[in-house]
């Protein structure tokens, strides 16, 4: 669905249209590894001066009435009260918990649950209700789920300390220049392996052991952000996609590498508060009971933040799409926070699409899809499937972007107080890479790019306004603004939108 004030049949987001940018640059604008400069060029410049942040923490009577879970509520609540106000919701019912939800209509929502409440069912309840606290039908919120395989585990996931990702492993090819070192062992050619020291490019080479499972277990030791792709399930990850690899498998907790050699299987037990992200696995988000891998991933790989398909995967948009926002414009977004747009992005191709049945063609320009899609009723259906089975775990407040650097373009959104006492808003984005300042650097994996540019509000504005760029076809509710990529956002001229809200 696209926002304008000159459309009538999309009036009903007029009244709601009101956010034009608090996520990325806000969040990490006072994060002492930003550069100066780079904060100055990626800032939010705001004429209001928002009120404290709400902060919600949902949980179940089993988990509020049980001692050693009611102190991870207790040290969350510790952890983010000095930021944000913390309200705890008893969820005794989804009605009664969600309606309070709307209530209190906060900027993060964490769901502190048990393995047996991390249901598939509970998942897609909280995407779906999380997205009807008002009458659009975009997020309200930005939420995570806080679990583990016990108590301890879930309590540690509380106690992340905010920093930005600059050290990643992964089993799948992505974008190392934007790290200060990494390591990937390539799932598609065997023995092919990239490496990026601190300081240098990366660089490719082929001697990478032709089975890669204990040298993946060490690359996670210390790594503070994991990828992998390739087939898995609820109880193993397959390490080679094209060629013969070992597995990681889990039990009872415990991660373990089976080799695809004699070698016996072995522990993996990481140290270093890391993120894990499932691009491409099949179910490995998926908590059926206590072998289930994403228990085994936080209890003995240390892992504090998880994005992973709790069904197999064959469209990819949700998964893949999260680095287009988290890796591929660094510093501009928490993994929570690339999530989040990543799932908007996913909602506002289906608002197009059934605008589109509903009013034909009104000769505005389609929306650029990743290489070799149309928007079809086959590609919706892989879209309405990715829609709301891919979970994140973890707190949704942990800053923890990559460190802020120049990547394809430069966004910024300014404000400044109107004589009528609104607020003008103008967001722009300044290509600088020339013809290439859109393309993702590296877009291995399933519905890669053409994503929209998007920027959350510092706070949630009322009564938007377009003044200017409604050629551009925003989308602009409560919380943020999403801008499609069409024939109109070329990379020789910035983009600049103009709201006026109250």
């Amino acid at each position: 669905m696209r926002f304008s004030q000159f459309s009538p049949r999309r009036r009903r987001f007029a009244t709601l249209a009101s956010v034009l940018a608090f996520g990325a640059a806000v969040s990490f604008a006072d994060f002492n590894a930003v550069s100066t400069a780079s904060a100055a060029e990626n800032s939010t410049q705001s004429a209001q001066t928002a009120e404290k942040p709400g902060y919600a923490i949902i949980a179940s009577p089993k988990v509020l009435d049980d001692a050693d879970w009611a102190k991870v509520v207790e040290s969350l609540k510790t952890k983010r009260s000095e930021e944000f106000n913390v309200q705890i919701i008893r969820r005794e019912t989804d009605d009664a918990a969600f309606a309070e939800l709307a209530k209190v209509f906060p900027k993060y929502a964490c769901f502190v649950v048990k393995p047996e409440e991390a249901t598939k069912a509970n998942l897609a309840t909280i995407w779906q209700k999380t997205r009807a606290l008002d009458d659009d039908p975009y997020g309200d919120v930005i939420w995570g789920i806080i679990t583990g395989y016990d108590a301890a585990d879930a309590l540690r996931m509380t106690r992340t300390q905010d920093r930005p990702t600059t050290k990643a492993a992964a089993g799948t090819s992505i974008a190392l220049q934007y790290f200060n070192e990494g390591i990937v062992y390539d799932e598609l050619k065997k023995n092919l392996k990239r490496v990026k020291k601190p300081g240098a490019a990366p660089e490719i080479t082929m001697d990478a052991p032709d089975d890669t499972t204990r040298a993946l277990a060490e690359s996670l030791d210390g790594a503070q952000l994991f990828v992998a792709s390739g087939h898995a399930t609820q109880r193993n990850w397959m390490i080679g996609f094209t060629y013969r690899n070992g597995y990681f498998v889990s039990q009872n907790g415990q991660l373990y590498g089976k080799p695809s050699t004699d070698e016996k299987p072995f522990e993996i037990n990481a140290s270093g508060s890391k993120i894990y992200l499932a691009s491409g696995n099949c179910l490995i988000g998926d908590i059926d009971g206590k072998d289930a891998m994403a228990l085994a991933l936080i209890h003995s790989a240390n892992v504090d933040q998880m994005v992973g398909y709790v069904v197999p995967t064959w469209f990819g948009y949700m998964g893949w799409g999260v680095q287009d926002y988290y890796i591929e414009q660094p510093g501009r977004f928490t993994l929570a926070e690339a999530f989040f747009a990543n799932n908007q992005a996913l909602l506002s191709l289906i608002e197009e699409y059934e605008e589109s049945k509903d009013n034909g063609d009104d000769n505005e320009p389609p929306t650029k899809l990743p290489e070799g899609a149309q928007l079809s009723a086959s590609y919706v259906r892989g879209l309405n499937y990715d829609r709301d089975v891919v979970a994140l775990y973890g707190d949704p407040a942990w800053r923890n972007a990559l460190a802020e650097q120049e990547s394809g373009w430069a966004q910024t959104l300014k404000s400044e107080k109107t004589e009528d006492g609104r607020t003008l808003w103008t967001f722009t984005v300044e290509p600088k890479k020339g013809d290439k300042s859109f393309e993702l650097i590296d877009p291995n994996g399933s519905e890669r790019g053409a994503r929209p540019f998007f920027q959350f509000f510092p706070t949630r504005v009322a009564d938007p306004r377009i003044v200017s760029g409604g050629e551009f076809r925003p989308v602009v509710v409560d919380n943020f603004i999403l801008v499609p990529q069409t024939e109109r956002t070329t990379p020789d001229k910035p983009i600049t939108i103009q709201v006026s809200t109250r």
